[in-house]
């Protein structure tokens, strides 16, 4: 994803709780219903025993999205910034099923102190990459995702959810049915890429060191 989600409230999500429905590849899936929409909300949450600076540099890697977003086809940067990227996006439908794209901008929020580092994403217009006949134009009205350093340990708790239209006639059934595996497969696919190919970025390389031990403090005599 890019130099691109503490940010419980990033989707206009129900009060209503996560539904777990299942886990594939040590990935947990949960759904949830949004109001106003016809289309359910998605979470994935794992731990990875993989150092966080690993998984952030594919995971802010734009060349290295193909290797790990489920259903990537293409992609195309329209503005990059720290911490910021406006693209386009194309996803690989199955057949009979279109293939959608989204125009994205994607925000990051690195957090030394709390060793997270989140990415919030969401659909944006711009006048650079107009809807074309390759696709139908989705809509993301909301990607989370987290990332959470384990201090003492090379291990990183991740979490991914994603509320997002694909728009076009499809039941909503379809849909649903489509999107429950992606948290799964992304999440996945991020870890196993890291593990190959990943190296460590350097701001974040200190984030699973053992927090320091408090200062000591001398007894107070008494007189």
């Amino acid at each position: 994803v890019a130099a691109t989600v503490a940010l419980a409230c990033l989707l206009p999500l129900t009060a209503t709780a996560w539904e777990y429905i299942g886990t594939e590849a040590g990935v947990k899936t949960f759904r949830k219903e949004v109001a106003g929409s016809d289309v359910m909300a998605f979470r994935g949450e794992t731990s990875a025993n993989i150092h966080i600076g690993k998984l952030l540099n594919v995971f802010l890697d734009k060349s290295q999205r193909k290797h790990w977003v489920d259903r990537y086809a293409d992609s195309k940067t329209l503005e990059a910034g720290t911490n910021l990227e406006i693209y386009w996006i194309k996803f690989s439908l199955p057949f009979p099923v279109s293939d959608r794209d989204y125009v994205l901008r994607a925000d990051g929020f690195p957090d030394a102190n709390a060793r997270t580092y989140v990415a919030k994403i969401k659909s944006v217009s711009d006048k650079r990459k107009g809807e074309d006949d390759c696709c139908t134009r989705a809509m993301a009205y909301g990607t989370y995702y987290k990332f959470e350093a384990v201090p003492g340990f090379e291990k990183t708790k991740i979490t991914v959810e994603v509320h997002t239209d694909p728009k076009g006639i499809l039941p909503d059934w379809v849909i649903n049915m489509i999107q429950k595996k992606w948290p799964s497969k992304t999440l996945s696919g991020l870890i196993a890429r890291a593990q190959g190919a990943g190296t460590v970025l350097p701001d974040y390389a200190s984030w699973h060191q053992p927090p320091a031990p408090p200062a000591f403090s001398p007894p107070i005599e008494c007189l």
